[in-house]
């Protein structure tokens, strides 16, 4: 996948959260640039949460991560949340501690593809 692969971010979904937000722009704007701001934190916290051997932690971690994907439409980054979700409840570290390097990639490309996303709809004057 490239940063430019429409597969990281279901851009369907944030069209439907601009519905359910009664098409206030400016707040799914703020919605998608705190996602994007938060991005490199919490994949600090879960990096922290996992080097602790913190499992709850790295649950809530992970939580947030899916919940807050989910709602933008950042597909693969909410799917791998839930694999890590499911190696917790098997405590299998190492796929767990996979599923952390595997969010660094795509978690970056989905954040740029948001970045993307949003600008194009800033130029059609949406």
């Amino acid at each position: 996948m490239t940063a430019t692969d429409p597969g990281t971010v279901d851009a369907g979904e944030l069209r439907r959260l601009l519905r359910e937000l009664s098409g206030d722009l400016r707040s799914r704007r703020r919605f998608v640039q705190s996602y994007v701001e938060m991005w490199p934190t919490r994949l600090a916290r879960l990096g922290a949460a996992i080097q602790d051997g913190d499992a709850e932690e790295t649950k809530v971690v992970l939580l947030s991560i899916r919940s807050s994907s989910v709602m933008l439409g950042v597909i693969g980054v909410a799917a791998l949340a839930s694999t890590g979700l499911r190696a917790i409840e098997e405590q299998d570290h190492a796929r767990v501690l996979e599923t952390r390097n595997a969010l660094e990639d795509i978690g970056e490309r989905s954040c740029q593809r948001l970045v993307q996303l949003e600008a194009a709809e800033a130029l059609q004057g949406r």
